[in-house]
């Protein structure tokens, strides 16, 4: 699923733009998942444009926040070398802002007429909501088809709702959903991977909640390619 949103003109302000692309993500997740961590690229801006440059670098481009305890069996990996990691008890708006407010603040451009922004934010680890047709009886697992195998999640059940979380420790290519925004200068794409048949398949149990998340980014003024492609 891809979507795009262009920020207004008159808008020139890092923190607003990661404030549109929070919002996509917490649209985007009711129903469907909850993130366990989330990471960030950041770069040099031209200071008049806002346009990300490829040099100089910023000396610590590179951030993850992700949830202080994780789901059982669940790994949270780094997506680059040299990412520097917090933990805080829950991954909610303004907990994400605070945070990408704080590193922003943090980071100096060796430049003139250069600025810190974000250029990249990615969720790769979630706990997914399972649509309750998924699971037949009483089970305590979920096995999904891998390649030639079959790898068996842990089923979390909090009341009347089943959860499953990746990418697992034993794979790192595991995640149900992964989500990616890319900042360039307030023009932000947006890349959903639908990795499992529930929410792929049109005919999927989850397939009515991945049509909601469509409405809901539509409603923020995103433009939404396709919602049929994993």
């Amino acid at each position: 699923m891809c979507a795009a949103l262009v920020a207004p003109d008159d808008v020139d302000d890092q923190m607003v733009f990661a404030a549109l692309a929070v919002d996509a993500l917490l649209a985007l997740r009711e129903g469907l998942f909850e993130p366990l961590s989330v990471d960030v690229e950041l770069a040099c801006c031209d200071a008049e444009t806002s346009y990300p440059l490829d040099e100089p670098r910023p000396a610590a481009p590179f951030h993850q926040l992700c949830l202080a305890s994780l789901p059982e069996m669940v790994v949270i990996r780094e997506v680059w070398n040299g990412t520097r990691v917090e933990r805080r008890e829950r991954l909610d708006r303004d907990e994400i802002l605070d945070w990408l407010g704080a590193i922003l603040a943090k980071q100096e451009c060796p430049q003139p007429d250069t600025r810190p922004g974000w250029t990249q934010l990615l969720v790769e680890a979630v706990r997914a909501r399972l649509p309750q047709a998924t699971i037949d009886g009483d089970v305590d697992e979920l096995p999904v088809a891998y390649g030639a195998g079959v790898i068996r999640y842990p089923v979390e059940r909090v009341a009347d709702t089943l959860w499953v979380a990746g990418p697992l420790a034993t794979n790192y290519d595991t995640a149900p959903f992964e989500v990616r925004i890319i900042n360039e200068a307030g023009f932000l794409s947006l890349d959903v991977s639908l990795n499992w048949s529930p929410w792929i398949d049109a005919d999927g149990p989850g397939r009515p909640d991945v049509e909601a998340a469509v409405g809901r980014l539509s409603a923020l003024g995103w433009d939404v390619a396709s919602a049929d492609l994993a």
